[in-house]
């Protein structure tokens, strides 16, 4: 927590840990079987070309690497904006942009998932980054791309009495 932050809290996504490690070892095995090729011979009776192991291994570790950003949501609050963001995907919102909130009733699926997501809800464009079985605060917003933002909270009471009293 810096020094200027009013609230700041971490919510695990556990699910992205379990993809993270299948796509490590994946890339694993790619770079096993190119190393095996290379060194002792070809793989089976038509094998592939030693360049397919190491484009699948480069992919599989990108995607390992792309993922690691995505195990944790972070949320803060100073006392200029609010952030909330899995790790290098970060979206902040001043607390002038913002008209109102309210905790989010519906299910996380409403959005088409968990994660970062884009989607028309209510005939509004939103924003969303959630995670599953947390609850969501949904913050009206006042101008800009999305008309709003939904993010996951392990605390939606407190966050809302928190906005609520920035924006006044």
């Amino acid at each position: 927590m810096q020094a200027n932050e009013i609230y700041h809290e971490l919510i695990p996504f556990p699910l992205v840990r379990v993809l993270v490690i299948v796509e490590v070892a994946l890339a694993a095995t790619f770079f096993f079987l190119f190393t095996y090729q290379a060194t002792t011979g070809p793989i089976g009776s038509s094998p592939a070309p030693n360049w397919f192991y190491l484009f699948m291994m480069a992919i599989f570790a990108g995607v390992a690497v792309l993922l690691t950003n995505l195990t944790r949501l972070a949320v803060s609050m100073t006392a200029d904006a609010i952030t909330v963001g899995y790790g290098r995907f970060r979206y902040t919102i001043p607390w002038q942009r913002i008209e109102g909130c309210h905790q989010d009733k519906r299910s996380g699926i409403t959005y088409g998932g968990w994660g970062i997501r884009m989607a028309k809800a209510g005939g509004k464009s939103t924003l969303v980054y959630n995670v599953i079985r947390a609850p969501r605060v949904i913050l009206e917003l006042k101008e800009g791309r999305f008309n709003q933002f939904v993010f996951s909270t392990r605390h939606p009471e407190e966050v809302m009495i928190i906005i609520q009293h920035q924006i006044r």
